[in-house]
């Protein structure tokens, strides 16, 4: 008798502990967001599990996003949740969700702390949390959340500034509490300044940072060509030059004329760009120059109807109507061609031609000085022009013979002169 008494307790309580595992496994599933399953069928399971702060959860949430919301019985099963599980933050962040869409923002503020004190670190409770006070218009609250959100989470940065000058008015104190020292939330700080048109500011913050910070963010990069698109071609070419050279030195009008340093990746603004050409192989010689050490070398591939464009390049900033005069040295090598690459001078609005050079001789020759003589385009807002330097080949007609060979560039150089006006 007692054996059977034993047996029967040990079949219910396998029994028990089936139907607890079939439970949970149900409640799991059902509460899992990638599961969709209607409010009608979680409000029924609800029912049956009372107790899963999940379910009350997940119920709530769809009370909420389904076509037909109740807000009052989203706030019921998320006040559950929060009831049955008081240390799980996120449900204390649907609460205050919930708490906010029925215009109760104290309660929200309220249920949003009480998530941050469960999880201080967490970057989006911070987020949430300084929105909510910003719609308060405790704008000085929400600036240390804003701070640490973003400190944790940098994708936020942006978007924060951004409100944050919206919702001061444009107060850069407000803007820089949440930034602080850190450089790389200053240069996101600078751009936004930029879009702002407000340029002096963004380059004074740009220009206190430090040299190896601001050489080492491609963000850097960024502001300075966005201060490119907006017409400052000047403060943006004196601000490179620093970045580029460590002095405030304004440098040559072409920088590195004789291909003796290197291009520094996302800093090539006013430096050359070089670009792959389907009609010749471009790169730097090591072994051939006029000068120094180093040259650009153009070996053509012997294609017809050759074509370079804007394959080589530097943006240079001039005065509009001065009179200038570019010199350059080339070399050709078994060049063989209808008619050799020029050095060209367009606009830098435009690929207008402005100037240009006599074409590099045919053959092989040794070092030939080229030079283009030019008066500087209109200027923008901001009293400069921009041009380009480029070496071009532009065929005659539809079609001409194959060019072969090598040319060599080198020792570039640039001058304001008074020329005959």
């Amino acid at each position: 008798m007692a054996r059977t008494v034993a047996i029967l307790v040990a079949l219910a309580t396998c029994a028990l502990l089936v139907l607890a595992v079939v439970c949970n496994f149900i409640t799991a599933m059902l509460a899992d967001e990638r599961v969709k399953v209607s409010r009608d069928v979680l409000a029924v399971v609800a029912d049956y599990f009372p107790n899963s702060a999940r379910l009350h959860a997940r119920l709530a949430e769809a009370e909420v996003i389904e076509h037909e919301r109740d807000v009052v019985r989203a706030e019921f099963h998320s006040l559950r949740a929060v009831t049955l599980s008081p240390y799980n933050f996120s449900f204390r962040l649907l609460l205050a969700s919930i708490k906010e869409l029925r215009g109760d923002r104290a309660a929200a503020e309220e249920s949003l702390r009480a998530a941050l004190a469960l999880a201080p670190n967490n970057a989006d409770v911070h987020w949430r949390l300084a929105n909510l006070l910003v719609s308060q218009g405790k704008l000085t609250q929400s600036l240390d959340e804003f701070r640490v959100a973003t400190a944790t989470n940098s994708s936020l940065l942006l978007a924060a500034l951004d409100l944050i000058w919206r919702a001061s008015g444009g107060n850069l104190e407000a803007m820089e509490a949440v930034t602080g020292g850190e450089p790389k939330a200053k240069l996101a700080l600078v751009q936004l300044l930029v879009k702002q048109s407000q340029v002096a500011e963004a380059a004074r913050i740009f220009s206190h940072l430090d040299h190896s910070t601001r050489l080492a963010s491609p963000e850097s990069a960024a502001f300075l060509n966005a201060l490119i698109a907006a017409g400052h071609l000047e403060l943006a070419r004196d601000l490179w030059v620093n970045l580029i050279s460590g002095s405030n030195s304004v440098g040559p009008l072409i920088w590195n004329g004789g291909f003796e340093s290197g291009v520094l990746r996302d800093f090539s603004q006013f430096d050359w760009t070089i670009e792959r050409s389907d009609y010749a192989g471009i790169a730097i010689d090591t072994g051939m120059a006029h000068t120094g050490a180093r040259s650009l070398r153009i070996d053509f591939a012997g294609r017809d109807t050759t074509r370079l464009d804007s394959e080589i390049k530097q943006l240079v900033i001039v005065r509009p109507g001065a009179h200038y005069r570019l010199e350059c040295y080339a070399k050709a090598g078994r060049l063989v061609t209808p008619e050799g690459p020029r050095v060209v001078v367009t606009s830098g609005i435009s690929s207008a031609w402005i100037a240009a050079s006599a074409p590099v001789i045919a053959g092989s020759s040794d070092w030939q000085r080229l030079t283009v003589d030019f008066v500087a385009p209109g200027g923008t807002a901001g009293g400069v022009s921009a041009i380009f330097v480029t070496i071009k080949r532009t065929p005659k007609f539809s079609y001409d013979d194959p060019t072969r060979g090598t040319v060599w560039f080198d020792d570039f150089t640039m001058i304001e002169w008074e020329g005959d006006k």
